[in-house]
């Protein structure tokens, strides 16, 4: 069996080095290149498909999805929904700011949508009392417009606020990690002066990974797992070549079943 195996990788080598030697040298090329392309396509495929599947997971109805994706294009900033809560309230952007933080309550899209990500409606926050920086920043901008009071949303890598003048800059809310803005009359895209990268992906993995179900997480570590096994199977096949893996997992079926009381059996299920 680890000669067989050994052969097998041999070929595997060689395939991938060398086109047959019948070839010419413009057909090896032809040849080449038709493995390369195949080779991209399995790999987008099995991108596309650990993505569809992952979208799968975290929405098995997408409309959630599809309706966040025209809210973060088109915020859904309501004054009429906050008019009443607005009455009572200074026309002044810090004490505005501050209750809106006191009467949204932060939590997660996971805890309040049993969604990774979602984009609610100004009526969904009053109603809920509760969301994520979107959510808040959204209740707030109703707040100033219902007051009159100029401003523009703010869009980094990895947060969504309301800028005002004089506001006070910090690490999260910070206009130079902005790469739209809005002020009332659409998208205004440009690239920020700062990407703080780890910072992005520490804010990611702590907004939709460590508050996901477990049984999600598990639904998603198999499922891709699975599919990249499977199309990606030749590519690990030559790693564990490459690797003296692959003599050692067929001595070890070897000595499990091939050469034990299960050769000869047929199993019945």
């Amino acid at each position: 069996m680890e000669g067989e195996s050994d052969r097998r990788c041999g070929r595997e080598d060689a395939m991938s080095r060398k086109p047959a030697s019948s070839h010419t040298a413009q057909g090896a090329g032809r040849a080449r290149l038709r493995r390369v392309v195949r080779s991209l396509l399995r790999h987008c495929l099995v991108l596309s498909l650990v993505m569809l599947w992952s979208g799968a997971v975290f929405y098995p109805d997408p409309r959630p999805f599809v309706e966040s994706v025209s809210r973060l294009r088109h915020p859904p900033v309501d004054r009429a929904a906050v008019a009443s809560i607005a009455d009572d309230l200074p026309a002044q952007y810090k004490a505005l700011e501050d209750f809106a933080l006191q009467y949204v309550a932060y939590v997660p899209a996971w805890a309040a949508y049993d969604l990774p990500w979602y984009f609610p409606t100004v009526a969904e926050v009053v109603r809920e009392k509760a969301g994520d920086c979107q959510a808040r920043a959204v209740f707030f901008a109703s707040l100033l417009e219902a007051k009159g009071l100029p401003y523009t949303l703010r869009y980094s890598f990895d947060h969504v606020w309301v800028d005002y003048p004089g506001k006070q800059v910090t690490d999260l809310e910070d206009p130079a990690t902005s790469f739209v803005a809005d002020s009332g009359e659409g998208w205004l895209a440009s690239l920020p002066d700062r990407i703080p990268v780890w910072t992005i992906l520490k804010t990611r993995v702590q907004y939709h990974w460590t508050p996901m179900p477990a049984e999600r997480k598990a639904m998603i570590l198999v499922g891709a797992g699975l599919i990249f096994g499977y199309g990606e199977r030749r590519l690990l096949r030559r790693v564990a070549c490459r690797l003296g893996l692959d003599g050692a997992a067929s001595a070890w079926r070897t000595r499990a079943g091939g050469g034990g009381w299960l050769r000869g059996r047929r199993l019945e299920w």
